[in-house]
């Protein structure tokens, strides 16, 4: 089975437990209850099972029967709006339906989830490697997902598994949702380490949350830049968490002064903070900065995972000189075979040959230390000058939780902190270090700023406003 849940020297180790409940499963009980899916999912041929999901037991018992059977499975937002789920739906024709809260088709009550099956005939065949298939970008209403083979999840799995050291002790908190790849390789890394890990539906902010870290003496916390602002303002020194130890971050850059900030609290627990880059198109991760190198390489996100390798690719060619600039090209085991938009793209085969142009900005110093200056398509023109959003975000970010996004000549800044008086001078100051006029600059107080479920800054809908 995928990621050795039936070794049975597992097989009465915890694999994973409810949050909310407590209730808990063996290696042995959660084998058991992927060959239910796996059963219930039965089919002559190869079929496409799209899995609207959750973080729960019978979520990752569904997705892991799926691929035990053999088939393709899409992992998606089990609360993605209406009109986008039909347009998925009617895009990709799936043959199986696995939807939560037991709408009427569970094929076991203890289960909690509702299966439904859709007979069409002259379906398009489903290429033989295909075996997940994930939105890009976090963002679940796109009709585009990542194909992934088997072997890029697995072998993804064991390079986290060894560049973060896990071990079988571990108790990691699964609060990402499995449908975003950073939660989905939480979850993944941990089951091929043999830990057991602690599924939450819960936000950092509610109540329950910091109980069930408590109660089940959680060890290693997972977050995204906007995770770490939150974290920091709720203060983890004054919350029922002393038995985190261990903490890493993906999910778009950290600023350097919230890296260094964790990286001191962990190091004051014995701990570690481990600063991390990743794509879908990559599985999941791409890069990983070990904890005890942080202080030394701050402000990059380490080397290539064990297995991959990074380049950089300027209008010249590939480069080996230190701190030269370039889109950022990764190769290794984890990388996708390509996209898909409707039901014919999955009899594609491998269109990447396991190497990803990222599309990010970067630089490698001379030690393979690689430093992300930003995406390309985050760059916008104010008054002819080419300037690239992202660093002007991590300028900000220092200050508290910002966002910011092009207008027409100008950048729009998005604080959910400061006085107008405050504002007023964050505008001056970054007027002058940017080299703009005051009128380049839109500085706007919000409540909260809207994040996607796996709590990155939704930029479509502050681009909206």
């Amino acid at each position: 089975m995928i990621f050795a849940i039936d070794d049975p020297a597992r097989r009465h180790r915890t694999a994973l437990i409810d949050g909310a409940s407590g209730a808990n499963w063996t290696y042995e009980q959660l084998r058991d209850a992927v060959d239910r899916s796996r059963e219930a999912l039965a089919a002559p041929q190869k079929s496409l099972v799209f899995h609207f999901c959750r973080n729960t037991l019978p979520g990752v018992a569904w997705y892991l029967g799926a691929v035990e059977a053999g088939h393709a499975v899409a992992l998606l937002a089990e609360d993605l709006e209406e009109s986008l789920r039909a347009s998925l739906l009617g895009a990709f024709r799936p043959d199986f339906v696995v939807l939560p809260g037991n709408p009427g088709g569970c094929y076991d009550p203890a289960c909690a989830e509702g299966l439904w099956r859709r007979r069409e005939s002259d379906l398009p065949p489903i290429h033989p490697q295909l075996t997940l298939m994930l939105s890009t970008s976090g963002s679940t209403g796109s009709p585009r997902l990542v194909r992934l083979t088997r072997r890029n999840v697995e072998a993804n799995a064991d390079s986290i598994a060894q560049a973060l050291e896990l071990t079988c002790e571990d108790r990691p908190i699964a609060h990402l949702p499995i449908h975003y790849s950073y939660g989905l390789s939480v979850v993944n890394s941990h089951l091929a380490t043999g830990a057991a890990t602690i599924l939450t539906t819960g936000s950092l902010v509610a109540p329950g949350f910091w109980k069930t870290v408590s109660e089940q003496r959680v060890s290693s916390f997972s977050g995204v830049p906007y995770t770490y602002q939150i974290l920091r303002r709720l203060n983890l020194d004054r919350l029922p968490a002393q038995s985190i130890v261990a903490m890493t971050q993906a999910g778009g850059k950290l600023d350097d002064d919230a890296a260094a900030f964790f990286h001191s609290q962990m190091a004051a627990r014995n701990g570690t903070f481990w600063v991390m880059y990743g794509q879908t198109e990559a599985t999941a991760r791409i890069s990983v900065l070990p904890a005890r190198k942080l202080p030394e390489k701050l402000g990059t996100a380490g080397t290539a995972i064990p297995g991959g390798s990074l380049r950089i690719l300027t209008a010249d060619g590939f480069t080996g000189k230190p701190g030269s600039a370039g889109e950022l090209v990764y190769s290794g085991p984890n990388v996708m075979m390509g996209y898909a938009l409707d039901r014919a793209d999955l009899s594609k085969g491998d269109e990447l040959r396991g190497v990803l142009h990222t599309g990010d900005r970067a630089s490698l110093d001379a030690d393979g230390y690689v430093r992300i200056v930003g995406r390309a398509k985050r760059d916008a023109k104010v008054f002819g000058l080419r300037i690239n959003l992202d660093d002007v975000e991590g300028l900000m970010k220092v200050h508290g939780p910002a966002a910011v996004v092009g207008g027409k000549d100008k950048l729009i800044v998005y604080c959910e902190f400061g006085s107008e008086a405050e504002l007023r001078e964050l505008h001056a100051g970054l007027s002058a270090k940017l080299r703009l006029h005051a009128s380049a600059l839109d500085f706007r107080r919000i409540a909260k700023l809207p994040v996607s479920a796996s709590g990155k800054i939704d930029y479509a809908q502050l681009d909206a406003q």
